[in-house]
């Protein structure tokens, strides 16, 4: 027979376990290769953790200057949620993109430094 104490630990270590998972589904992430570059190049924004074919809106943030723009690339979401962007880097300074699902609103940032 198997004691409930025994049961109670197993139901807490699948608890624990599909907890990070269960939070981790509602957020996007994003990432800039490389971090730094010089003027000219071209830097890959990664973003992940959206919805399957999902259309989103790009901000961009200059802090040298407070220049700021926005984008709505023609490219959707993968079917995994992933989607990257390529852009030339001309203005030198700290470059803060934000990345927002048009549908499911998710957002994520990420930054690179122009030198």
């Amino acid at each position: 027979m198997i004691s409930n104490k025994f049961l109670a630990l197993i139901a807490a270590l699948c608890a624990l376990a599909l907890a990070p998972v269960a939070l981790a589904a509602g957020r996007a992430t994003a990432t800039a290769t490389p971090g730094h570059l010089k003027a000219g190049k071209s830097a890959e924004l990664k973003v992940s953790g959206l919805k399957a074919g999902e259309k989103v809106k790009a901000s961009e943030l200059i802090a040298d200057g407070g220049q700021k723009r926005s984008f709505y690339p023609s490219q959707r979401a993968s079917t995994n949620g992933v989607i990257i962007v390529t852009v030339r880097a001309q203005v030198k300074g700290r470059h803060t993109w934000t990345f927002t699902g048009r549908t499911s609103h998710r957002t994520a940032k990420t930054s690179y430094i122009v030198k």
